[in-house]
């Protein structure tokens, strides 16, 4: 898992085509920046706001991929609520919100891990794989000759 950048694009993309038609202005797509940013700074906090966190935060203007769908269903319903003719709001929406405040909620409480920016690891290619292919090495964690259940005299 990484920690990933939330964009204005990315909650447009989220939006139906009823609900897209409310950001043709450009005071709406001001306020979703607004959003975005404020919903990004709200999902860092939480995150943040459990010790096991604390200095351990992926780059400015990322966060967890975890909670990417959690913060597009919040910056989501806040443009939404926003807008003028609320009919756009569904239950479904709704019901969405609460799901992604309870989820940063559980991370807040330490009951959902999210991969802290330290914990990713070497993001470098393996060397085993450098032949070009993408699949993972079989072999297990040890090289033949040094796998304590590895037998030679089992197999040549």
């Amino acid at each position: 898992m990484a920690w990933i950048a939330l964009s204005v694009t990315d909650i447009q993309n989220s939006l139906t085509e009823q609900e897209q038609s409310g950001i043709s202005t450009p005071a709406a797509e001001a306020d979703l920046s607004v959003i975005v940013r404020s919903v990004m700074g709200l999902v860092r906090g939480k995150v943040n706001s459990n010790k096991r966190n604390q200095g351990h935060l992926g780059p400015p203007g990322t966060i967890p991929d975890e909670l990417y769908a959690a913060a597009i269903s919040i910056a989501r319903f806040k443009f939404l609520t926003h807008l003028p003719g609320t009919q756009l709001i569904t239950a479904e929406r709704s019901a969405d919100k609460d799901a992604a405040y309870q989820q940063l909620a559980d991370v807040a409480n330490g009951d959902l891990v999210v991969v802290r920016s330290d914990d990713v690891g070497d993001q470098s290619p393996d060397p085993a794989s450098s032949s070009g292919s993408s699949a993972p090495s079989l072999q297990g964690p040890w090289p033949a000759d040094n796998n304590p259940w590895y037998n030679p005299e089992l197999y040549w």
